[in-house]
Formats: structure tokens, sequence, C-alpha cells
């Protein structure tokens, strides 16, 4: 039997595993003080990077289980955000209608919303021997992934350009990838995913060696909060793109399901509010138009 182990990041707050498949882990640990609540995983212990989670968040809990953890299947989430695995016809390499939207809005992660979503090993299990690996549905974000970017979390440097100088020096293979990716206008969002194995060793090198050469290289007063966590979430699409156009490992893309009651909501995050689902659903031209003017 294959050990699938999910890894929900949670940010100094309570959060219930599933059986042996969700396992919850205290995000940036290394910082808690002494009243902070723990949960019984904390991303520092063993081999971490625990104390940089106010800059790499939830990619803090990646590098722990990448390091330190045992599974055959490995998936990154997020107390506020899971997968929906009942999608049985997933937009996939071996099947590429997407019409579906990115994500749902449910109230909280109890039981009813897992067993809704299908968060089971029977499920996981029967997707994963289809696909190497499961990431977001990517959303229409009707501008570029650059523009985008530049819009809501440029601070006064080009980081674009010198992440794609770190990529063109680190993983040359991965800069035609870094171009179609950041030009176009479908985007992945949350660092969610599920791999196997090898899969999820390669990513986590691959993305740490990038993010790690990008720190030495930006001037220390350009740093801002997030900002390794919001850049990763850039590098996971051009790692997808490189796989579906250079590779033949089978992939699929699933609907988010985001809980609007949980605490911990990043401020201004609006992708929560059932009001705005229902009159800008994520992918339409109307949320689109709403992300222009907001940026």
């Amino acid at each position: 039997m294959n050990k699938i182990k999910l890894y929900i990041s949670v940010f100094k707050g309570a959060s219930d595993g599933i059986g042996d498949i969700l396992a919850p882990v205290s995000a940036g640990a290394a910082l808690y003080s002494q009243d902070d609540p723990k949960l019984e995983l904390c991303d520092d212990a063993g081999e971490n990077i625990s104390e940089l989670n106010p800059s790499y968040c939830e990619l803090t809990v990646q590098y722990w289980a990448w390091k330190n953890c045992d599974f055959d299947f490995g998936g990154i989430l997020h107390q506020r955000r899971y997968f929906d695995f009942s999608d049985t016809a997933p937009f996939a390499s071996d099947n590429k209608r997407r019409s579906k939207k990115p994500y749902r809005i449910f109230d909280e992660p109890d039981a009813e919303a897992v067993r809704r979503l299908k968060i089971d090993y029977k499920t996981i299990s029967s997707l994963m021997k289809r696909y190497r690996i499961v990431a977001p549905l990517s959303e229409n974000i009707y501008q570029s992934v650059s523009r985008y970017y530049d819009k809501n979390d440029r601070k006064g440097y080009d980081d674009l350009s010198l992440l794609c100088a770190v990529i063109d020096d680190l993983y040359p293979d991965y800069s035609e990838s870094a171009g179609v990716y950041l030009g176009q206008s479908y985007s992945y969002f949350c660092n969610m995913f599920v791999m196997d194995r090898e899969l999820f060793c390669d990513y986590s090198q691959w993305l740490f060696d990038i993010l790690f050469e990008y720190d030495k290289r930006k001037p220390e007063r350009f740093k801002y909060p997030r900002e390794q966590g919001k850049l990763a979430e850039r590098l996971f699409g051009i790692y997808m793109t490189y796989l579906k156009n250079k590779t033949d490992i089978p992939w699929a893309e699933l609907p988010r399901a985001h809980f609007a009651a949980v605490g911990g909501v990043t401020e201004k995050n609006l992708s929560f509010d059932k009001n705005l689902y229902r009159l800008c659903p994520p992918g339409s031209r109307r949320r689109g138009l709403l992300r222009k003017l907001k940026g």
C-alpha cells in the first residue's frame, strides 16, 4: 500500500488530521513564542528553514517535508485551501477539456467538507496511479502572469528579471518555459500540489536552488514580506509549463476548496468572499476586469 501524506501548512492555529492522509504542520514554528500553540508536527524539527517563514510562507513546510518525511505521494495544502478530489474528469494530460471554476468556497474543513471533497485513500490513490503530479487548476487572469506580478507584488525592483537570470544560470533548460509562462494569462496560485516522491524531491531541489540564489543576489533593501512565497507561485507555473511542453510526465489539475470560516486569512484576500464569488466567479472576464482595476 502506497503511503500518501498531504501536509497542511498551519500558522499558529489548530487543525485536525484525517486518518493517515491529512497531516497538519505548524508553519514557522521556530518563530513561535512560548505561549503560541504548536501542533504535533512542526516545521522546525530536523533539517529545516522554519525561521525563514515570514518570507517563504508555506514553503517552510514543503522544505521540512522534503528533508525529513517518508511518503510515496506527498502534497502541500493550506489550512484554508485544500484540493477538490471529487472531480472525476480533471483537466489533464489525457483530458484537455477545462470547464470548471478554479475553486469553490466552503465554510470550514470539517468532516462533511472532507467527505464531499473525497479526501480519502481510495480516491487519491486511484488518481495518483494515473498522474505523477496534481496541480491547482490554473486560472485565466486576463493579463500576463508577469504583468499581474508587477502590478500587485513588485516593490521597486525588477524581481522577475532577476528570477529569470537565476534560472538562466542554474537551470537553462527551463528558460524557454519561463518566458512562455510569464507571458501567458493562465496563472497557478497557492503553492499547492501532490506529487510522487521522485517528482516532489526534483521539484523541491529545483525550487529551493533558485530561491536561495535569488535571495543571495537581491539587494537587502528591496526585499519584502512573503516574497519567496509569491515568487514560488510563479516558479511552480514555470515548472508545470516545462513538464507539459518538454516531458511526457502525466499531469492533472484539480479545482481548489477555499474555507471562508477559518482564521488566518491573508489581509485583503478576497478569494474567500462568497458574495464576490457569485458576482465575479474566478476565471471569468468579470473577475479579470476586477483584478485589473484592483491593480
